[in-house]
């Protein structure tokens, strides 16, 4: 490995381990707040889950941190370039659950900025691949952007309230699993992420729970990204199908 690679490698396993840290101590400290202010975390139904979602993916993501990250930490002090960044992935979408649910006290800005590292680190591990470059940049990008098209669970008070949050926490999910199923096929080196079924899994829940909380509220935060997806989506398919003409 090259000194430059052995450098990148460093920075994105650092940019890891900033993105746990700040994200760890926005949700603690939004926790700590709303029991502080004397907030009921099971005062009703949706603080129930919410809360208990954050301290299960906090405490499994420790866990497998610890389990299975253990080169990555000692990376972090004495330099080792054979880190398993799939490990690293697999954590980053376990805390990542943590984040996709509003708390009382949830600290937005705190919570992008964590992100913004992550994204940092990912962005080097692209510099580092292989491939076609304009696929990968286009991956890169789609991989951004869907990430941000997840949608974040707010308590709602529409009438089909009970039904909205249900879909809410199983498409928070399952699109976090997809997000870490896409950021593993890129730490592996594929310069192609324009899988259909994840786009368009994306596209079922983020259309349907726009359309339940429209007269409440509209989402314009994610219907602009989960537009901005698809529009990526297709560019990058039609880049492979062209590609594919000039190798035949």
């Amino acid at each position: 490995m090259s000194k430059n690679n052995r450098v990148l490698t460093y920075l994105i396993n650092l940019s890891f381990y900033l993105y746990f840290i700040i994200l760890l101590v926005e949700r603690v400290v939004s926790v700590s707040l709303s029991f502080a202010n004397g907030i009921n975390i099971y005062g009703n139904a949706f603080d129930g889950y919410v809360y208990t979602l954050v301290f299960l993916s906090i405490v499994g993501w420790l866990v497998f941190l610890l389990l299975k990250c253990r080169d990555s930490l000692k990376a972090l002090f004495i330099f080792n370039e054979n880190i398993n960044f799939n490990y690293l992935c697999f954590a980053s979408g376990i805390l990542l659950l943590s984040g996709m649910v509003h708390t009382h006290y949830t600290i937005s800005v705190v919570q992008f900025i964590s992100y913004g590292i992550l994204i940092v680190g990912i962005l080097l591990k692209v510099i580092m691949n292989k491939g076609n470059a304009l696929l990968k940049w286009l991956s890169f990008s789609y991989l951004v952007s869907f990430s941000m098209a997840i949608p974040v669970m707010y308590q709602s008070l529409i009438e089909a309230h009970v039904y909205f949050h249900i879909i809410e926490g199983v498409a928070s999910f399952i699109l976090v699993g997809v997000f870490t199923y896409l950021l593993l096929l890129l730490f592996n080196e594929r310069d192609d992420l324009f899988i259909s079924w994840a786009i368009f899994a994306a596209i079922f829940f983020d259309v349907t729970l726009i359309i339940m909380r429209w007269e409440e509220e509209i989402n314009v935060f994610v219907l602009i990204f989960i537009s901005l997806s698809f529009v990526l989506f297709l560019a990058g398919t039609v880049v492979k199908v062209l590609n594919k003409k000039k190798s035949c």
